[in-house]
């Protein structure tokens, strides 16, 4: 499959993540024993975003800590603090990345609980894990690599998050909102991908002329600025790398090459420090600094500041930067063709 049918696909695959995922996720939940320590999440490479915002989930909805690793970082000084009630969350798409791998056996060596979130059903860590949650994302090689796959792991994370919250938490009308926006997620995307094609096009005209980029993003906007500025270093060869809004306050732009970089700032009105992301928008502004902006339609402070602004629909922090990330990836993609080369909507053909 192609990169352009990749990006079409998305919102299908996300259709299969959530909607055959959720009553998966939620009986792997209830079997499990959670322990009485924090969650150790490992992983290597991209994948470590996919932690990253896993452990947002389990944090600000479960109050359990987490502990997100890099896998040949959790082998070299980690391992000694995994005993028979702790619980290791394995993300390896392909599940079959050494490191990770070798992780996982420690902990089931030390009697640890081990869970993996991955692509591959039939890998190596799915058969090593005590119960696996699957990121549904196609057959064959694209379940595990590519940008759909990626779009899909950082939905499942957050799925799995929001799906422990409702199984072992008292009810509640917050729960039930990010449960609605999950369900809506597919149909939100596709609806992105067919209704705003103009903006597609004026943001990847805006992309073609940088060659580095900043992507800022907070809470679970953070995880998808990883995710994104990943993804267009490996399309194009742009210098992009992802900031936590907090890295970018006390010196407003990374120092790096001869001119500041553009900064793409990733945000939504229900993200809980937006605050931050106002006052970063600000300061570009102040300094000149060219900044384009995927946020909502609750988001004027961010909106109005920014050169180019695109305005996605309103939902919960979760649901938004999932959605957010699948969009970019979709300008990425325009840009790397040439400045005028797309024209109209995607035809997505139906789930």
């Amino acid at each position: 499959m192609d990169l352009r049918a990749e990006i079409l696909d998305i919102p299908c695959a996300l259709s299969e993540t959530v909607e055959k995922g959720r009553p998966e996720y939620d009986a792997l939940v209830r079997q499990t024993r959670w322990g009485d320590g924090p969650i150790f999440v490992v992983a290597s490479g991209a994948s470590l975003a996919t932690g990253l915002t896993a452990a947002y989930a389990f944090e600000s909805l479960l109050g359990w800590p987490v502990v997100v690793r890099e896998a040949v970082g959790f082998l070299a000084y980690s391992t000694s603090v995994l005993h028979p009630r702790s619980v290791l969350l394995a993300i390896s798409p392909g599940g079959e990345e050494p490191e990770t791998l070798e992780v996982a056996r420690l902990a089931r060596g030390r009697g640890a609980t081990v869970l993996a979130l991955t692509h591959n059903a039939r890998g190596a860590l799915a058969k090593m894990a005590t119960g696996t949650f699957l990121v549904r994302a196609g057959a064959g090689e694209e379940a595990s690599a590519g940008v759909k796959a990626t779009v899909c792991a950082q939905a499942a994370a957050s799925l799995v998050g929001l799906v422990a919250a409702r199984a072992l938490r008292r009810p509640s009308p917050q729960l039930d909102a990010m449960d609605a926006d999950f369900a809506k997620l597919p149909a939100h995307a596709e609806s992105a991908f067919r209704r705003l094609a103009d903006a597609v096009r004026a943001f990847a005209a805006e992309l073609q002329g940088w060659q580095r980029l900043a992507v800022v993003g907070a809470g679970f906007y953070h995880p998808a600025a990883l995710q994104w500025a990943s993804f267009v270093t490996k399309l194009s060869g742009v210098d992009a790398r992802g900031f936590e809004v907090a890295e970018l306050m006390a010196k407003p732009l990374p120092s790096w090459g001869s001119t500041p970089p553009a900064v793409v700032v990733l945000s939504g009105s229900r993200c809980r420090t937006k605050e931050r992301l106002h006052q970063l928008v600000q300061r570009l502004r102040k300094v000149k600094i060219r900044t384009l902006a995927v946020t909502d339609s609750n988001e004027p402070e961010v909106s109005r500041r920014a050169d180019l602004a695109v305005l996605l629909p309103v939902l919960t922090e979760m649901a938004g930067s999932t959605l957010a990330l699948a969009w970019l990836d979709w300008a990425a993609y325009e840009a790397s063709r040439g400045q005028g080369r797309a024209r109209g909507s995607l035809p997505l053909v139906p789930c």
